[in-house]
């Protein structure tokens, strides 16, 4: 039997359920205007359906444990909350519609959650223009021979010339908190080149010269 939890320890629940991978609180609130609470952090971690750590600067991430995805897959047969406001109920009638779809083509709900949320799409998005993270990870798998290799970042950038080196770094730095990607400094970095040094990202004051994805 489900636990029976409050409206806030639901749409925590939600959330993470939706955000997918670990996920802190200003997270939360920028892309679904929801946090964790205290109440509610109790509450799941009571039922053993999230876990948490301490990230930097103190941040709290979250995930969902097995039992939380299970329990969040519950979620999408369960009446709304009650007096939630309108947005949750046509929530809920969405979470229903899948539902029924997953029944019907024997979905797990590993198979519709299976990667981070996109976000909206943006108006390059809906042009078909790639973005940035989408551009890293299509150079990376154009490079590497075999998921997790080591790249260098100096061969990244290369592909990348006609975006501003700012905003390749903002990406990387944020995909790399996000564990999508893995950056690293390179043990022979005495001996690298000149612009596979200058193509380092400076994370935490260390200067990452390789780049992976697929790396456990």
């Amino acid at each position: 039997m489900a636990a029976d939890l409050s409206t806030p320890a639901r749409q925590a629940l939600i959330a993470l359920m939706v955000s997918v991978e670990r996920a802190s609180n200003p997270d939360l609130r920028r892309n679904y205007r929801v946090e964790v609470t205290k109440g509610a952090r109790e509450e799941l971690e009571r039922e053993k359906l999230i876990s948490w750590e301490k990230g930097p600067r103190g941040a709290i991430f979250y995930e969902l444990t097995d039992k939380g995805w299970r329990r969040a897959r519950q979620e999408f047969r369960s009446a709304p909350p009650e007096r939630v406001t309108g947005p949750w109920l046509l929530h809920y009638a969405t979470l229903r519609h899948l539902d029924s779809l997953m029944e019907r083509a024997d979905y797990k709900i590993a198979d519709v959650f299976a990667g981070p949320d996109p976000g909206p799409a943006t108006a390059a998005g809906a042009a078909g223009e790639p973005s940035v993270e989408d551009r890293v990870r299509a150079a990376y798998l154009d490079l590497a021979r075999t998921p997790g290799d080591w790249i260098r970042l100096v061969a990244i950038r290369a592909r990348l010339t006609d975006v501003a080196r700012s905003e390749q770094d903002r990406v990387l730095t944020e995909m790399d908190r996000r564990r999508e990607i893995h950056l690293d400094p390179d043990p022979a970095r005495n001996e690298l080149p000149q612009d596979a040094l200058d193509a380092a990202i400076l994370i935490g004051g260390e200067a990452k010269h390789l780049i992976t994805i697929g790396r456990a």
